[in-house]
């Protein structure tokens, strides 16, 4: 929140099983250290309030200075509860919006409160927003669509399980649609390799079947269909593979529960 040294959509779920200086106490200490200084910068600007602000317009300062400290503090509790998140999704850049505003009102009441250093406070904070500008710029591009998305995800954290699912149903899905369109000679090394890495995932075996229908290797596409619709139990998928066994002249069942 503090300085924005790294800015990823995603991040890897490093799980740190040794003590070191350089992965336990120096990122500590750091806390620590932007910790004091707010305490620090919030307690001065307590201090100078009240002899700087009288009547209603301290009081709003006052309350200013409250309210921002408890939204730069209350909303992150919640998150340091590891145990209460997604495992290997717990790094969001959205738990800090909240903490964000808090930080930006004590801020601009510090701002307020600097007298003579306004102005230039004014002028840095402007000339940071600028520079700040092609930095936003160009992580805006990986928003594009799901697939940058998590493509982009996928390089930043190679080994984030839920990115990595996240982005092979992405690409499941868009091989669907060509699949649907009869581009099943593009489609199917999607599914295939989705396959390898997600054997649960009956969207794939679903998109094989419709492959293996339209190559018209009906054996193939019936094991698919069946995989498929014990996987999913959806009944729009137990329906296709029923309705292809009664075309193969076989006895239609329900998939395995």
């Amino acid at each position: 929140m503090i300085w924005p040294v790294k800015s990823y959509s995603f991040a890897d779920p490093v799980l740190i099983e040794r003590f070191s200086v350089g992965g336990d106490l120096l990122p500590v200490l750091a806390l620590l250290l932007c910790g004091v200084v707010l305490t620090a910068a919030w307690a001065w600007a307590w201090r100078t309030l009240r002899t700087q602000l009288t009547g209603p317009e301290a009081a709003k300062a006052r309350f200013g200075l409250i309210a921002g400290g408890l939204l730069l503090v209350l909303p992150l509790l919640p998150t340091l509860n590891l145990n209460a998140l997604n495992p290997g999704d717990f790094l969001h850049g959205r738990y800090v919006y909240l903490p964000l505003t808090g930080l930006s009102l004590l801020i601009a009441i510090g701002v307020h409160l600097a007298n003579g250093l306004r102005r230039p406070l004014l002028c840095v904070a402007g000339v940071i927003a600028i520079a700040f500008v092609p930095l936003t710029w160009s992580q805006e591009k990986q928003w594009k669509d799901d697939l940058t998305v998590f493509a982009t995800a996928h390089e930043l954290a190679p080994h984030n399980r839920p990115v990595a699912r996240n982005l092979a149903d992405t690409r499941v899905r868009a091989a669907l649609l060509i699949a649907g369109e009869g581009r099943c000679r593009e489609a199917m090394p999607v599914f295939d390799e989705v396959n390898r890495e997600f054997p649960d995932d009956w969207y794939t075996w679903a998109g094989r079947g419709i492959c293996f229908v339209r190559a018209n290797d009906l054996i193939r596409a019936e094991e698919a269909f069946h995989r498929a619709a014990d996987l999913s139990h959806d009944p729009r998928v137990v329906e296709q593979w029923q309705a292809l066994r009664e075309h193969m002249g076989l006895s239609t069942s329900t998939p395995a529960k």
